[in-house]
C-alpha cells in the first residue's frame, strides 16, 4: 500500500487558523472547503509524478496498492484551471484505473476490480482441471479501526494473495464476490497492520465487522550505536532516543546539551547560566571520575567523537554552535553493551547525534525557518537595595560592627568620623552615638540593574535543502543567529552550515562527504553581571555634562560605565569534514573507510581601561590570544549481516586512529599611553608573551557481534582495545570487553493469548567494561620548564610524572525490562544498574623530602548504583486527535569504596573543609555544623555554654572569641563543650535523591502542542553568595534585599539569616547556608499550527507552520537563590587539599553544588514561521 504523503487513511482536514502573538489562540472552523483549480501540462510523465503535482495544488492525498497500480505508467495530460473531478478523469484516461474521492483522499484502483469476469478468472484458476465451476459468494461487511471503532476509508479487501478485490467506501463498507474455494481474505490499509481472515462458511459472520490495528512503528525505530545501528526491539542495551519531532519542539536558544533536560531517564542536566555559551553539566548515571573535566559523556556526531571543552565562553564549542534544525535524532547509550564499543571514552555514557540526510528518490525539499524572540531575566525576587535601603543597611551594620569590635575597621572609615569616635570611645558610649561623615553618601539615585541591562533579543534564520535521486541523496543547510546580550552592548552572531552527501558508484561502491562549519563573533559583556549587585546606588552614572561620573578612589569601586566601554571581543571558527568510501564485497559483507579532520580556531582581544579592574586601578591592560586545535580520525570497518533460517547475525570489526594537536599564543601589555591607540602592543610599558603546544594519540581495535535466534533470543558481544599516549609505555593499552543477552518474551508461544494486552516484553542484561583517560597529556612523564638566571638560559623540574598510572575502568552491570502494553499504546522500561569505577586518577602526596608536592596516582574506587523508570502512553489516539503522556525518573547513589589509605579532602571555596571523600561515605556529602535551628538570642546565652580549662582555669570559647548574639547556635556533637572540627556532621548531599521529567503532547487536526517538565528532589546546595555576604560584614558595596532578613535588622533568633559579620572560622559552614534545591520546572512549551493547504494556491509552497515557544516558563521551588540548578562555580574557583597541601587539581562535579548567584536564569519567548517548498 502506498500513500503519496505520510498520512493515515482516516485523517481529515478540519482546521483552523492560528493567531500567534503574546497569546496564542485557536479558532477551529469545521468543514472548511475551498474550491481549487488545477493546471497540468505533462507529457509521458510517470503516474506517480502526475499525482504529486495534483497534491501540490490541492489538499487531496492519494492512496493506492502497489500490487494493483503501476505508479510508473506514463500519462499525458494538458488541462488548465480544472476542478478535481475533471482533472482525475483526464489523468486516468486510458490507464485502466479509476478513482474514488473519499473526503480529502483519492483511492486509485484498477477499473475492472469489481468485474465479474475477474472473479470468474480467479475461480477457474483455483479449480482443479475438469472440476465443476465453484459457487461465488457475495460478502458484505465493514472495516473499523480497533482503537476507536471508526470506519477505515480506502482499505483494500483482497482475495488470497491475488490482485483481485475491492476497497471500502466513505463509511468503511465493502462488498466483494468471493469464490467458495478461497482460503482467506487479506485486508490492508496504509497506516494499519495487515490482517488475514480465513474464508469458510463457518467464519462468514466474522467478515461483517472487521477490526484492524494501527501499524506499530515504535519497535522498528532505528537506534544508532557505535559503528552501526539496530532497532529498539533488537537492542540488548539501555538506550534512550529523541526523535525529530521532539527536537523540533525545543525552544530557540537551546543547545544540544541543554535540550536533554527531563527527556531521558538517568540523564541529569544542569545549565550554569542563561549565557549562550554557558557550560552545561551532563551526567549519565552519576559521576565516574574525580576530575570535573571528565564527568561529561562522549558526544559522537555522525560517527565522529567530539572533544569540545565545557568551559564558559568557549566560542568554538561544537555542542554550543550545532544547529538543532540539522539534527535527525539523538540516541543516549547508557550501559556497557551499548557503550563498550567506544572503550576508553565511554565511562560516562555516549550521546549519538545523527544529522539529517537526503531521501532517495525525493524531489528537492526546501525549508525556511525564521524565529524571533526575547529573554526575560528571572531573579526569584532578589533585587539590589535602593538608596534608602542601602543607607539603612550600611548604617545598621557599621554601628553593630563597631560595637562588637570596639574599633573602626578599614571599610568603616569611609563612613564614620574617626576623630569624633575617639572622643566618645569610653565605657559609656553606645552605637547610637556614632557620627557619620558628611561625605559618607552621595546624592545620586541609580538602579544599576535597570541601567546596565536590556531585553535580550534573538533572531534566527535556518535554510535547508534535501532530496535525492535513485543513486544520490543530499542535505544542505545554512543558519544565522543574532543574539543581543542581557548586558547592554553584549552581542553574539553565529553562522553555521552543513553539507551531507552520499552517492552510489555502480552497484557496489558508495562514497560520501560531510562538511560542517561555524563562525561565532562575540562581544561579551556578561562579566558585568556579577558586579552589578555591588554597585552603590547613591551615585549617578553620568555627570551633568554627560561625561562618565568618575568615583573617588577611596570608594574601592568603579563606575560600571567605564567597564562597559572595555573590549572583550572573540571570534571562533570551526571546520569539520568527513569523507567515506564503502565497498560491497559480497552479499551482506561490506568494507567502509572514513577519514575525518576537525579544526577549530579562536582569537580574543580583551582591553580593560584604566580604573575598571576593581579598586579603581591606575593602569590599563590588553590581552591578545590565539588558540587552535585539530583532530584527525581514520576509521576502517568491515560489516557483515546475514539471515540463515532461524538465525540472524550482524557483526563489525574495525580499527581506528586518532591524533589531537593544540597550540596557543598569548600576548599581554599594560600601561598604554593612549587608550585609543592600541595598534602596537609593544607601546605598553609592560609587555609579556607566552605560547604552548601539546597533543595526544589514540589507536584502537574493536569488534562487535549481534546474534538473534527465532526472533526472540538475543546475544551481543563487544570488545575494544585502546592504546593512549597519555599513559606510560607499560600501561598504554586498555582492554574493554562486554556482553549482553536479551529474551523477547512476547515472541514465545505461551504469550499468544496475551498478545493484545502485552504485545512486547523483553528482559535484558549486560555486563562489561568501559574506561576513562581523563588526565593531562603528559602526566606519565616528568616535565621540565625554563628557568633563566642572570640572563642565562636554564631549566628546572616542573611536574613529577607517574609512568605507572593505569586506566580508570568502569565495570557496569545493567538489568532491564522493556515493555509495550495494550497494543503498544503504553511503552516503557524499568532497569537497575551498578557501576564500579576502579583506579580513580587523582592528585596524591609525595614524600616530604621531595622537591615536588603532588603527583597523579590511582587512588581508589567508587560505585554508582540506581534505578531508572521510563514510560510513555497514548491516552487518546483518534484520527484527528492524540494525547501522549511521558514520565521518567531515576535514582543514583555514589559510594566511595576505597581510597588506598590516602586521605582526601576536597574543599571550595577559600579552602573551607566543606566536602571530603571518606571511605564508605557518599560522593557529594556536605560537611559542616548542625545548628539548633536558631541563633543565639543574647550574649549571656553564649557565656553560659563556655567551659573552664581545668588546668589553667581560663574560660574556653564555645566557638570563637568574637561570638555574639545573632550567630548560629551550633550543636556540640561530641559534648566536650567546645566547637571544633570533630563536631562537623553530614548536612546533606549536593546530588538529588531522584530526578527526571515528564511531558505531554497533544494534537488536534493541524494543531500540535507539547510541554516538557523537569524535576529534582533532595539535592542540597550551598548558597555561597549569601554566605560570603554574611561573613564579610560591612563594606562599601551594595547587596541583595534578602540580607535585610538577617538577625541584624530584627534581632529575631529565628530570622532567615544569621548576623551579618559573624565570626566564621576555618570550619565555618553551617546548615543555615545549605538549602533544599528541589524543584519542578516547565522547561519547554511548544505550540505549532500548520495552516490548511487550501489557503494557498501555489504549486511550490507545500506547508506553512506557525510556532510559539517558551523555555523555563516557571519554576516551583523553595530554594532562595536565582536558580536551584544554575550558577555553579567553574573549576578555577575550586581547590583541593592533599595532606594539607593546596593544589590546582580540578574537582568532581562539586562545582554544581555551590551557587554563586552570578547570572540569573531567564525565560525565553519566541515565535516563528516555517515554510516548506516542494
Amino acid at each position: 500500500m502506498t500513500s503519496m504523503r505520510k498520512k493515515h487513511s482516516c485523517s481529515r482536514v478540519r482546521e483552523t487558523i492560528l493567531l500567534l502573538g503574546v497569546i496564542v489562540s485557536l479558532l477551529i472552523p469545521t468543514g472548511f472547503i475551498q474550491a481549487q483549480s488545477i493546471t497540468l501540462n505533462l507529457k509521458d510523465a510517470p503516474l506517480k509524478e502526475v499525482l504529486k503535482a495534483v497534491e501540490k495544488q490541492t489538499d487531496y492525498t492519494f492512496v493506492y496498492n502497489n500490487n494493483l497500480v503501476n505508479a510508473n505508467k506514463t500519462v499525458t495530460v494538458n488541462i488548465s484551471k480544472a476542478d478535481i473531478k475533471t482533472t482525475m478523469t483526464a489523468v486516468l484516461k486510458n490507464t485502466g484505473y479509476e478513482y474514488k474521492i473519499v473526503e480529502k483522499q483519492i483511492v486509485i484502483s484498477p477499473s475492472n476490480l469489481f468485474d465479474e469476469k475477474n472473479i470468474e478468472a480467479v475461480t477457474s484458476k483455483n479449480a482443479p482441471t475438469g472440476a465443476v465451476q465453484q459457487e461465488i459468494v457475495e460478502v458484505k461487511g465493514k472495516i473499523l479501526s480497533s482503537k476507536d471503532s471508526q470506519p477505515i476509508i480506502g482499505a483494500y479487501v483482497m482475495i488470497d494473495d491475488t490482485k483481485k478485490g475491492t476497497s471500502t467506501d466513505l463509511d468503511g463498507n465493502y462488498t466483494i464476490k468471493v469464490p467458495r474455494g478461497t482460503k482467506r481474505l487479506v485486508i490492508s490499509c496504509l497506516g494499519y497492520q495487515k490482517k488475514e481472515i480465513e474464508f469458510n462458511s463457518a467464519n462468514l459472520s466474522a467478515l461483517k465487522i472487521i477490526l484492524i490495528d494501527e501499524a506499530t512503528q515504535y519497535l522498528n525505530e532505528i537506534v544508532v550505536q557505535g559503528y552501526g545501528a539496530t532497532t529498539i526491539k533488537d537492542a540488548t542495551g539501555s538506550v534512550s532516543r529523541l526523535t525529530t519531532k521532539e527536537i523540533e519542539t525545543v525552544p530557540m536558544g537551546s543547545s544540544v546539551q541543554s535540550m536533554l533536560q527531563g527527556r531521558a531517564a538517568g540523564v541529569n542536566v544542569m545549565i550554569q547560566s542563561a549565557s549562550p555559551t554557558s557550560p552545561v553539566s551532563v551526567t549519565i548515571r552519576g559521576v565516574s571520575t574525580l576530575s570535573s573535566s571528565g564527568t561529561q559523556p562522549l558526544w559522537v556526531i555522525d560517527g565522529v567523537p567530539d572533544y569540545s571543552s565545557n568551559t564558559s565562553g568557549d566560542i568554538t564549542n561544537t555542542l554550543f554552535n550545532l544547529n538543532l534544525s540539522d539534527i535527525e535524532s539523538i540516541d543516549i547509550l547508557k550501559d556497557a553493551s551499548a557503550t563498550a564499543i567506544y572503550g576508553s571514552r565511554a565511562a560516562n555514557g555516549v550521546v549519538m547525534i545523527t544529522t539529517k540526510r537526503g531521501v532517495k528518490g525525493q524531489a528537492p525539499t526546501v525549508d525556511v525557518n525564521i524565529k524571533s524572540g526575547f529573554q526575560k531575566v528571572n531573579s526569584n525576587n532578589l533585587k539590589t537595595l535602593n538608596v534608602d535601603q542601602y543607607k539603612y543597611f550600611t548604617e545598621t551594620l557599621i554601628r553593630q560592627r563597631v560595637n562588637v569590635d570596639g574599633s573602626i575597621g578599614y571599610n568603616e572609615k569611609f563612613y564614620i568620623d574617626e576623630t569624633e569616635f575617639l572622643k566618645i570611645k569610653t565605657s559609656q558610649w553606645t552605637p547610637d552615638m556614632l557620627k557619620f561623615r558628611s561625605d559618607a553618601y552621595m546624592s545620586g539615585n541609580t538602579d544599576w540593574w535597570e541601567e546596565m541591562t536590556q531585553t535580550a533579543m534573538t533572531n534566527q534564520v535556518d535554510l535547508s535543502v534535501r532530496g535525492g535521486t535513485e543513486t544520490t541523496n543530499y542535505y544542505l543547510s545554512f543558519g544565522y543567529t543574532d543574539i543581543t546580550g542581557v548586558v547592554k552592548g553584549g552581542k553574539s552572531n553565529l553562522y553555521n552550515g552543513r553539507m551531507n552527501f552520499e552517492t552510489l558508484v555502480g552497484k557496489s561502491v558508495k562514497i560520501g562527504l560531510t562538511l560542517y562549519g561555524s563562525t561565532r563573533v562575540a562581544n561579551n559583556k556578561d562579566n558585568l553581571l556579577k558586579s552589578i549587585p555591588r554597585f552603590r546606588p547613591d551615585f549617578d552614572a553620568f555627570n551633568p555634562d554627560g561625561s562618565i561620573n568618575i568615583i573617588p578612589l577611596n570608594t574601592t569601586i568603579e563606575n560600571p560605565y567605564i567597564t562597559y566601554y572595555n573590549r572583550n571581543d572573540g571570534v571562533g571558527k570551526v571546520l569539520n569534514g568527513t569523507a567515506f568510501f564503502e565497498l560491497k564485497l559480497l552479499q551482506g559483507l561490506k568494507f567502509r573507510s572514513a577519514g575525518t579532520i576537525n579544526y577549530s580556531n579562536s582569537t580574543s582581544d580583551i582591553f580593560n581601561k584604566k580604573g575598571t579592574q576593581g579598586y579603581a586601578s591606575s593602569y590599563n591592560s590588553r590581552t591578545l590570544s590565539n588558540f587552535e586545535n585539530s583532530t584527525q580520525v581514520w576509521d576502517n570497518t568491515i560489516n557483515y549481516a546475514a539471515v540463515m533460517g532461524k538465525h540472524d547475525i550482524v557483526a563489525v570489526v574495525g580499527q581506528s586512529i586518532e591524533t589531537f594537536n593544540a597550540k596557543s599564543q598569548t600576548a599581554t601589555g599594560s600601561g598604554f599611553p593612549d587608550e585609543d591607540v592600541l595598534t602596537n602592543i609593544n607601546s605598553a610599558s609592560t609587555v609579556g608573551a607566552s605560547s604552548d603546544a601539546y597533543g595526544s594519540a589514540l589507536a584502537s581495535f574493536f569488534a562487535r557481534a549481534n546474534y538473534k535466534y527465532l526472533n526472540r533470543y538475543l546475544v551481543t558481544a563487544t570488545f575494544r582495545a585502546d592504546g593512549s599516549s597519555k599513559f606510560g609505555p607499560n600501561n598504554r593499552w586498555g582492554y574493554f570487553p562486554s556482553g549482553a543477552v536479551a529474551w523477547i518474551i512476547s515472541e514465545e508461544g505461551f504469550m499468544k493469548d496475551f498478545s493484545d494486552k502485552i504485545p512486547y516484553l523483553k528482559l535484558r542484561a549486560s555486563l562489561g567494561k568501559s574506561g576513562s583517560q581523563n588526565l593531562g597529556y603528559y602526566d606519565w612523564m616528568t616535565t621540565l620548564s625554563a628557568a633563566p638566571y642572570t640572563e642565562q638560559p636554564g631549566i628546572k623540574p616542573y611536574n613529577l610524572g607517574n609512568p605507572d598510572l593505569q586506566w580508570e575502568s568502569s565495570t557496569l552491570l545493567d538489568v532491564g525490562l522493556d515493555f509495550g502494553l495494550l497494543k503498544e499504546r503504553i511503552r516503557g522500561t524499568i532497569g537497575y544498574y551498578s557501576k564500579q569505577v576502579d583506579n580513580l586518577i587523582y592528585t596524591g602526596s609525595v614524600p616530604t623530602n621531595s622537591s615536588f608536592q603532588t603527583i597523579n596516582q590511582n587512588v581508589g574506587s567508587i560505585t554508582n548504583s540506581g534505578w531508572e523508570f521510563e514510560i510513555r502512553g497514548d491516552l487518546i489516539k483518534k484520527r484527528n486527535m492524540t494525547l501522549e503522556l511521558g514520565f521518567n525518573i531515576a535514582t543514583n547513589s555514589s559510594i566511595v569504596n576505597k581510597l588506598d589509605g590516602v586521605q582526601k579532602e576536597i574543599v571550595m571555596p577559600y579552602y573551607y573543609e566543606w566536602v571530603k571523600l571518606v571511605e564508605g561515605g557518599k560522593l557529594g556529602d556536605w560537611f559542616g555544623y548542625k545548628s539548633a535551628g536558631r541563633y543565639f538570642a543574647t550574649n549571656e546565652e553564649i557565656y553560659a555554654l563556655k567551659k573552664t580549662n581545668p588546668t589553667t582555669g581560663a574560660q574556653l570559647n564555645y566557638r570563637t572569641a568574637r561570638e555574639v548574639a545573632g550567630d548560629p547556635y551550633i550543636i556540640d556533637q561530641d559534648g566536650d563543650g567546645v566547637i571544633t572540627k570533630t563536631d562537623r556532621v553530614v548536612l546533606g548531599n549536593f546530588n538529588p535523591k531522584f530526578y527526571g521529567g515528564f511531558n505531554v503532547a497533544f494534537t488536534y487536526g493541524n494543531l500540535y502542542a507539547s510541554a516538557v517538565f523537569t524535576y529534582s528532589y533532595g539535592a542540597k546546595r550551598m548558597w555561597n553568595q549569601t554566605y560570603s555576604a554574611v561573613t564579610a560584614g560591612s563594606s562599601t558595596y551594595n547587596a541583595y534585599n534578602n540580607l535585610l532578613e538577617s538577625w541584624n535588622f530584627n534581632q529575631n533568633p529565628e530570622a532567615i539569616l544569621p548576623r551579618i559579620g559573624l565570626s566564621a572560622t576555618y570550619n565555618g559552614l553551617s546548615d543555615f547556608f545549605i538549602h533544599d534545591a528541589s524543584f519542578i520546572r516547565l522547561n519547554a512549551l511548544n505550540v505549532n499550527y500548520r495552516l490548511p493547504k487550501s489557503w494557498f494556491n501555489n504549486k511550490f509552497l507545500s506547508n506553512v507552520d506557525l510556532t510559539f515557544q517558551v523555555s523555563n516558563l516557571f519554576t516551583i521551588t523553595k530554594y532562595p537563590g536565582f536558580d536551584p540548578q544554575g550558577n555553579f562555580g567553574s573549576t578555577d574557583m575550586a581547590k583541593s587539599y592533599v595532606v594539607g597541601t593546596r593544589t590546582s587539581q580540578e574537582l568532581i562535579g562539586i562545582g554544581s553544588g555551590v551557587d554563586y548567584s552570578a547570572y540569573p536564569s531567564s525565560t525565553t519567548f519566541n515565535m516563528g514561521v516555517k515554510l516548506t517548498f516542494k
